[in-house]
């Protein structure tokens, strides 16, 4: 009897970097002490944008400097939303 077999997936989670196949353990470390209020900001938004804190990180730098979008008025809703939750 023939048994069909599924291609194996490999192990492990998968690249998550800003390109593809890029690692984020590869990206050098960058530490920054924040205000609680602030830090509370930036969670919120992960949070509400389904988005690891590092990359909503990556998105504000880029849009300040011009080379990237800002959020969107949804978006935006979203993440004042959040904070309103954690303020209580």
């Amino acid at each position: 009897m023939s048994e069909s077999r599924r291609p194996r997936r490999p192990v492990g989670r998968p690249a998550a970097g800003l390109k593809p196949g890029e690692m984020v353990k590869d990206y050098p470390r960058f530490t920054v002490r924040l205000p609680e209020d602030v830090r509370a900001e930036l969670e919120s938004a992960a949070g509400a944008l389904r988005r690891p804190g590092w990359r909503v990180v990556i998105d504000a730098i880029r849009a300040y400097v011009g080379s990237g979008p800002g959020l969107s008025e949804d978006e935006k809703r979203a993440v004042r939303a959040v904070l309103k939750l954690h303020a209580k």
